[in-house]
């Protein structure tokens, strides 16, 4: 499926404080060998989270991030202590490979299956989708770790 019919897929299923405020995107860069690209996610038109396939390939060596099953090289989550305060991912912990691939599977995925998964980009794009509800969105927050969703929970709960 292209990346078109993805984006406006994730765009309609997110809640409506959110829509119109949170929008995904992916590129690869012309006269590159198709390696070389990105995928983010911008709040309000600013970039919040970049993943980046050569930040990934330079800190780790790999394509991709082990708990998305991508089938490319990957290498092992980031571990809690791990993590620089402030940031919502780590640089290279995510790849534009991670976020296309979890973006198809998610299209095609029960949102209950989506929320409990070890995929961080599958929780984060499940915690912003219009089916989870808020009271839902408290009780995950108590187990969540990871920056990024729990970014994204709170902005489904305090946004207007």
């Amino acid at each position: 499926m292209k990346w078109n019919k993805i984006r406006k897929e994730l765009l309609d299923r997110l809640s409506e404080n959110l829509k119109g405020r949170l929008d995904y995107h992916l590129t690869s860069y012309k006269n590159s060998t198709g390696f070389i690209g990105r995928a983010w996610i911008t709040l309000d038109g600013e970039q919040i989270v970049n993943f980046s396939n050569q930040d990934t390939f330079t800190k780790f060596d790999s394509y991709s991030n082990s708990s998305v099953g991508t089938g490319y090289i990957t290498h092992e989550p980031i571990s809690d202590t791990e993590r620089t305060n402030g940031n919502l991912i780590e640089k290279g912990e995510f790849s534009k490979y991670d976020f296309g691939h979890t973006a198809w599977e998610f299209i095609n995925l029960d949102v209950n299956v989506a929320i409990v998964s070890n995929n961080v980009i599958l929780r984060s794009l499940a915690v912003v989708d219009r089916r989870v509800g808020l009271k839902r969105l408290k009780e995950l927050r108590v187990n969540e770790n990871h920056p990024l969703v729990l970014k994204l929970i709170d902005l489904r709960e305090h946004s207007a």
